[in-house]
């Protein structure tokens, strides 16, 4: 016997491929109404959230040494530069752990991890601040697969209850 599994919500690369998935009911395979996968998807996102917070309250504790290496970024002087850089690193960092637009921020820093590490590449140095941007690296990418999963906020579609 075979069960086609047609969730409510259209999670990761399902909703790009748009198709359904077909799959033998074994012992193994959860139950419709276990989220597991969105239970992990959703400690994965409070592990980043965190990891991230804590790398930017380390940052803000070596606020002044951070700051006489902190690249000059469009032109701004490196102070302006970090504190701009930092409030959305946080903001990001929110909504993700929110689950608000989880797939906008996730690939918001991606790109701002990618380019750390290029930096760093570049300047032909493998600190261990480039390595550990390496692993955020692969963890948004997941998240931008994955999306925000069951357990996030979705923001209500009002064209729907409001037509044009």
């Amino acid at each position: 016997m075979q069960y086609i599994l047609i969730s409510k919500y259209c999670y990761g690369l399902e909703c790009f491929l748009n198709e359904r998935v077909d799959m033998k009911h074994t012992n193994s395979t959860p139950r419709p109404d276990v989220r597991t996968t969105d239970v992990a998807i959703l400690f994965l996102r409070f592990f980043i959230g965190v990891v991230s917070l804590l790398h930017i309250i380390g940052k803000l504790q070596t606020y002044d040494n951070t700051i006489l290496v902190y690249p000059q970024i469009l032109g701004l002087d490196p102070a302006t530069s970090f504190a701009v850089a930092t409030i959305i690193e946080g903001l990001l960092t929110a909504m993700i752990v929110l689950g608000v637009g989880t797939r906008f921020a996730a690939a918001m820093m991606c790109i701002i991890s990618a380019l750390v590490v290029i930096y760093s590449f570049m300047q032909g140095t493998m600190s261990a601040d480039m390595r550990l941007n390496f692993v955020y690296m692969g963890i948004y990418i997941t998240l931008l697969i994955s999306g925000g999963g069951y357990y996030s906020y979705r923001v209500p579609d009002l064209s729907k209850k409001y037509p044009k």
